[in-house]
């Protein structure tokens, strides 16, 4: 685990880093670093992972998601507010884009019941946070709503990058937890799984983030190989 120096150190990095090219670019800058995306295919069975510092930032991310999978509230907004204002975004542009790529194609009263699931975490997680928490998480579920609705269709980066445009950090805490939410409501409607085995499979893939081993999907389970 990286200590307060280099947490500190990161903090100001992506805080340049989004001040240099805007909130879209450096979102895109973190999602597809030097042009190499984190390459995912099932012909194989596994998973290959990316350079550390890229893996580093999603083993951030889904450790949110896993506290959640867990009922951890708590320890999922002490993760939040250890990141960058930059990679709380960053966790609700993963965790929103992964959860409609579970949900493609599903009734749209799938997607209302995943967002109200959402919500409802959402109030438990960011309960002793300031009112500016709530706003932020309010804010992206209805850019998403507005998107379900057909009113104005976005790509899902230009939703979040626009929710996010101007927020607080604060805010922001609110906007990734939500967006995390969102992951974890999605899977418990899709997977057909307990949460303990849906924490499970997050954990398997987590460590194989974080070392760099593989992980294989074998009988609809992710599984590490050491």
């Amino acid at each position: 685990m990286a200590d307060r120096s280099e947490a500190h150190h990161a903090d100001e990095s992506d805080a340049d880093l989004e001040r240099a090219l805007g909130t879209r670019d450096a979102l895109l800058a973190l999602w597809n670093p030097s042009g190499r995306p984190v390459s995912v295919s099932w012909d194989d069975s596994s998973i290959v992972t990316a350079d550390d510092r890229t893996r580093l930032r999603l083993t951030q991310t889904h450790s949110v998601v896993h506290a959640l999978l867990r009922g951890e509230y708590s320890g999922a907004m002490r993760r939040l507010a250890g990141m960058s204002s930059l990679m709380t975004v960053f966790t609700a542009l993963r965790s929103v884009t992964l959860a409609s790529e579970l949900l493609w194609n599903v009734p749209l009263l799938t997607w209302q019941t995943v967002l109200a699931d959402a919500q409802t975490q959402a109030v438990v997680m960011i309960a002793d946070e300031a009112d500016e928490a709530q706003t932020g998480a309010d804010g992206l579920a209805g850019a998403i709503r507005r998107n379900l609705a057909g009113d104005r269709r976005q790509r899902i980066l230009d939703c979040v990058v626009e929710t996010a445009t101007m927020q607080s950090q604060r805010a922001r805490l609110g906007l990734g937890g939500f967006g995390a939410a969102v992951l974890v409501a999605a899977l418990k409607s899709t997977s057909g799984g307990t949460l303990s085995e849906l924490a499970e499979e997050h954990a398997a893939l987590i460590v194989a983030l974080a070392q760099g081993q593989a992980v294989t999907h074998r009988d609809g389970r992710l599984v590490v190989d050491g």
